[in-house]
């Protein structure tokens, strides 16, 4: 069992860990999708859509981390 502070600094830690390497990811493929030349455009339309669905998944997700944070702040010092 850990204190508050402990799991909100884990939490926090979990939650940018995973938007920045969500966002680093959509970045890197948004952009280089455009350099494949052997896709067509209705294939490149089809991956952009999957790569779009995965980043709305994404800021799902780290809304449930923000929501997780919350309920941390409002249980003050339980163990977790």
């Amino acid at each position: 069992m850990v204190n508050q502070k402990d799991t909100l600094t884990r939490l926090n830690k979990e939650k940018e860990y995973e938007d920045k390497l969500a966002s680093d990811l959509m970045i890197y493929y948004m952009g280089s999708l455009k350099d494949i030349s052997d896709l067509s455009d209705n294939e490149k339309q089809k991956i952009k859509k999957i790569l779009s669905k995965i980043a709305s998944d994404s800021e799902r997700h780290s809304h449930m981390f923000n929501m997780l944070i919350q309920i941390v702040l409002e249980n003050g010092e339980n163990n977790y």
